[in-house]
């Protein structure tokens, strides 16, 4: 029995969503919830003690971190399978699904407190926040929490994130000279990586990042008519409010 712990929009846990749906692989779905910091309870830290989503449960074995959850349910569950068998190709694709969690997961951070979380947690003060994050396992995602999430928005610090953003999405115009897909002609785990910050670079407003890249932006486009995509990003209610909100 498969058991996905995760909630429902983090970037994190849309990818492994999506891994399980294109494997069509049953699974109990278990709501980790962010926002009321379900994560930082003391029999969530014994599964994960990073303290994040997703954690995958396979029986009695526990899998985290999202990029080698999808890779474990790949090497288990590999039919059919998302990693080339070419050593080149596969080395392309670990290439991307590492620039995606090294940068890509990191420079769109703040905008997405900014913009999207600062608006949940408007019922908590800041020091309500610093006493719920005191035991995060990570210091440095503990004061991110009191740095980007409380007091108004700084558009400073979203024009920044949006200035990070776009190089990440020049690689991947490249990248997809070879196309359909960032690797090539088969749908890989580097584009499970990259569909969550489809759907959260749209949710906040950084349309014009792809405007004069078309080969990404047909390359969304395909990966938004995939089968899998909707339902691997969750009920729209389960969404945090954002820009593309007001829009």
């Amino acid at each position: 029995m498969l058991t996905l712990y995760h909630h429902w929009d983090s970037v994190c846990s849309f990818k492994v969503r999506m891994c399980l749906i294109e494997k069509n692989l049953e699974h109990e779905s278990h709501v980790v919830d962010l926002i009321q910091f379900n994560n930082l309870q003391p029999e969530y830290l014994a599964l994960n003690p990073n303290g994040v989503v997703p954690t995958l449960k396979d029986d009695e074995n526990i899998i985290i971190e999202s990029t080698i959850i999808n890779e474990y349910l790949d090497d288990k569950y590999n039919t059919p399978s998302f990693i080339p068998a070419d050593p080149v190709a596969r080395a392309k694709m670990r290439t991307l699904v590492k620039l995606q969690d090294d940068v890509l997961y990191h420079v769109q951070r703040p905008a997405a407190f900014q913009l999207m979380v600062k608006r949940m947690l408007t019922n908590l003060s800041r020091d309500q926040i610093a006493e719920l994050v005191s035991v995060h396992p990570n210091p440095e995602k503990a004061s991110h929490f009191l740095k980007w999430a409380t007091g108004p928005v700084d558009p400073e610090v979203v024009e920044e994130a949006r200035q990070k953003v776009e190089p990440v999405l020049t690689r991947l115009e490249t990248a997809l000279d070879d196309g359909p897909w960032l690797v090539g002609r088969d749908f890989t785990l580097a584009d499970m990586a990259y569909a969550p910050f489809v759907n959260r670079l749209q949710r906040l407003m950084f349309h014009e990042l792809w405007a004069d890249k078309p080969r990404l932006s047909a390359w969304m486009e395909r990966l938004v008519d995939r089968p899998s995509f909707t339902p691997a990003a969750g009920p729209a209610d389960q969404q945090m409010p954002c820009p593309a909100d007001d829009a």
